[in-house]
């Protein structure tokens, strides 16, 4: 008989503020969608998502403001960060720093290696969760991992 392994499912994204609980409240409705000027949000199984590989999240609110429910909360802040992954460029021994160029925290240092590319090393302390440095990875290796308790 054949099994398959069950593979975790990917990490659901919320926009700033919104947090599972909060989630509840959404409606669908959509103005959440329509007031993002980034265009990184959907609606997927009547809730509001935050898609991060389409593009950065500058916090600029827009989605709560004009959201009519209570599923915006205060700190408007992230419920994820980034993990750098195995599939890095830098591994396979090819120089690449689009994540570093494109962070605007400053959470992607590189680190020297002798004789290797230098290797991307993330501050999680820095890190916001805004997204920014998964669209441009040409290795599809930056994903959003669920924030630890004490990251948060």
């Amino acid at each position: 008989m054949l099994a398959g392994h069950a593979q975790a499912l990917p990490l659901r994204t919320l926009p700033p503020g919104a947090l599972p609980e909060s989630l509840a409240a959404c409606t669908g409705c959509g103005q959440c969608v329509d007031a993002c000027p980034q265009d990184i949000l959907t609606i997927r199984d009547d809730a509001v998502l935050l898609v991060p590989e389409q593009g950065e999240c500058t916090f600029c609110n827009a989605c709560a403001d004009a959201c009519p429910e209570p599923v915006f909360v205060a700190p408007r802040v992230m419920a994820h960060l980034v993990r750098i992954g195995d599939d890095c460029l830098t591994r396979a021994g090819i120089a690449c720093m689009s994540c570093r160029d494109m962070c605007p925290e400053a959470a992607i240092s590189m680190q020297s290696r002798i004789g290797a590319p230098f290797h991307p090393v993330l501050d999680a302390a820095l890190c916001t969760g805004c997204g920014a440095c998964i669209a441009p990875c040409p290795a599809d290796a930056i994903v959003p991992i669920r924030k630890e308790p004490a990251d948060a």
